[in-house]
């Protein structure tokens, strides 16, 4: 018999959920809205169903999600969040190699040039 180690979640009742990328101390968020089941669940099983909105992140989970960087001494990070029917956030991950190239076309965010800056600092 194999085994593999599985990470369950509470299920949040959610309005929508949102894809945060941190590059330095520049934060590019975007609601990810879904128009199927299948998306509700897992917005990564159904993309053709979204719709997407660049958005401000409340102050209090800007200052978490800069303070998780530092302290995990990272200049990079992808958050994803699901915001609930009472707006409030409720944060999944932290993934340090998250993608945000889709995100970054189809709401004309300057993710790749904010990457190539944080590169050349000294």
């Amino acid at each position: 018999m194999e085994l593999t180690a599985h990470l369950f979640q509470q299920w949040q009742a959610k309005s929508y959920e949102a894809r945060v990328t941190v590059v330095g101390d520049r934060i590019f968020a975007v609601t990810i809205h879904v128009d199927s089941e299948n998306g509700l669940v897992d917005w990564r099983s159904d993309y053709d169903s979204h719709t997407y909105n660049v958005i401000q992140v409340p102050e209090q989970v800007r200052t978490g999600i800069l303070r998780y960087l530092k302290i995990s001494g990272l200049a990079f990070g992808a958050f994803d969040f699901v915001i609930r029917p009472d707006e409030s956030w409720v944060a999944l991950e932290a993934n340090a190699t998250g993608a945000w190239g889709w995100l970054a076309e189809a709401c004309d965010l300057p993710i790749a040039s904010a990457i190539a800056d944080e590169l050349m600092k000294e």
